[in-house]
């Protein structure tokens, strides 16, 4: 009896083990997984800003010229890029408020190669940093 006893203690012990083990392993890839696809749209959040700050360039350079064409096919092709990572949060973070922050900031950033001169420009990529930057905390409380 006490056999039998101590065979049962061992295999509950180590299925309790696997179970909290394999528990334990989910919650850190699926932090993982969401903390991948916030730097993913950050990642691509600046890169989409830098593009709009050199389209913006180009075209008060050279209106219409060759620069002026390649800059804004490239913030375009970025501008996919940033649509793709919010998808991605769509699909990996769970929170709405997140992603209109996410969407607002990709509205900020769209709106730089509009700005009438370079103080405008300077004004709104403040705005534009400021809701990444409001982004990312939102994110880091949203992702642990």
């Amino acid at each position: 009896m006490g056999q039998v006893l101590t065979t049962f203690i061992a295999v509950a012990g180590t299925l309790l083990g696997s179970l909290l083990g394999y528990r334990f392993q989910k919650r850190v890839a699926d932090r993982s997984e969401r903390r991948n696809a916030v730097l993913a749209y950050t990642s691509a959040a600046n890169e989409f800003l830098r593009s709009q700050h050199d389209w913006w360039h180009r075209q008060h350079e050279e209106p219409g010229g060759p620069g002026h064409i390649a800059a804004r096919t490239e913030a375009f092709r970025i501008r996919g890029l940033v649509f793709q990572a919010i998808q991605q949060l769509h699909l990996l973070v769970p929170d709405a408020a997140l992603h209109s922050r996410a969407e607002q900031t990709l509205d900020t950033i769209s709106a730089l190669h509009r700005a009438a001169d370079r103080e405008e420009l300077r004004a709104l990529s403040a705005d534009a940093r400021a809701d990444l930057n409001a982004f990312v905390a939102q994110a880091s409380v949203r992702i642990e």
